[in-house]
């Protein structure tokens, strides 16, 4: 599957200006929304071969990934690739007021993305990403700074899983059953210190979990809990859970969701990466939790 993101934008300088600017790609690298340090920069007098390494973090764990010039027509063209990101072409045409720079993102997404979290991280790219690096080139080469200041950059694109399943069990015990943590984030999470509330609200543990052998931790704690409704667990730091019960024919419908807002590109890395390679796994354990109540519901 490809993806494709276009965007286009006039810039009040000359062509030959423009095309200076992104002949260093860590110009352009720096002029994206969120967080980034550019290292290794390698520029060749021709153009083409002219490469840098781009890195994030989240949480202390560092992301690489480096670009090289793969084409280079001076003053009208760059296009920089990767072999765990996109390609970048970068189209300059002289017009009245200036430049006229277009700006296209091609990503070859493999299915499932598990390669490296670098391709998770580039995976996530929206046209809003890509609109904010040239709305940044243009500040930058116009005035010299960027629009937006970096600790204000955002990263603004929600990253969402949901499913459901239908159970042959009572709606009170499918709800008890779901309200350990242990059963709704399942086998593959280790869970500690669990501290748990007679009202639900305030419910709080720990979870353990790996991403590609990297360990990860955080604490939950559940914001709301109506019984034999649903309840929502927050993570310090990832996804927000709800976990709902309902009535479906006198069966039960448990839906289970995990909605989270990355605060800039590196975070979007782990976080789409996480939610990619638990899909499969999230849709097993529905099925899963499904035997469990409706074997637990034959026994009584």
């Amino acid at each position: 599957m490809t993806r494709n993101v276009i965007w286009s934008i006039r810039i009040q300088a000359p062509v030959d200006r423009v095309f200076s600017f992104l002949s260093n790609p860590a110009n352009w690298m720096k002029a994206f929304p969120g967080d980034s340090d550019v290292t290794q920069l390698d520029i060749k007098p021709e153009g083409n071969g002219t490469s840098a390494r781009w890195s994030a973090k989240m949480w202390g764990l560092p992301m690489h990934v480096t670009h090289e010039y793969r084409e280079v027509v001076p003053d009208k063209r760059i296009v920089s690739g990767t072999s765990v990101g996109p390609t970048l072409t970068f189209t300059l045409e002289p017009v009245d007021d200036g430049t006229e720079l277009t700006v296209e993102e091609s990503l070859d997404i493999p299915a499932p993305v598990v390669r490296v979290p670098a391709q998770a991280l580039f995976a996530r790219w929206t046209e809003a990403d890509i609109k904010g690096m040239a709305a940044n080139v243009k500040s930058l080469v116009e005035t010299g700074m960027k629009t937006t200041p970096e600790s204000e950059a955002k990263f603004t694109q929600n990253l969402t899983w949901s499913g459901s399943v239908i159970i042959d069990a009572p709606l009170p015990a499918v709800f008890e059953l779901v309200r350990d943590p242990r059963v709704w984030l399942g086998p593959d999470v280790q869970i500690t210190d669990l501290k748990t509330t007679p009202e639900g609200v305030g419910t709080t543990f720990q979870a353990a979990w790996k991403v590609l052998g990297i360990p990860l931790k955080t604490t939950h704690e559940y914001t709301e809990f109506t019984r034999n409704e649903h309840f929502t667990s927050k993570a310090a730091l990832g996804p927000v859970f709800t976990v709902e019960v309902a009535p479906a024919n006198g069966w039960t419908r448990l839906s289970m969701r995990s909605d989270v807002v990355p605060r800039n590109m590196a975070e979007a890395a782990v976080d789409a990466l996480v939610m990619k390679m638990g899909e499969r796994g999230q849709t097993e354990l529905l099925a899963s939790i499904k035997a469990t109540a409706e074997a637990q519901a034959g026994a009584r």
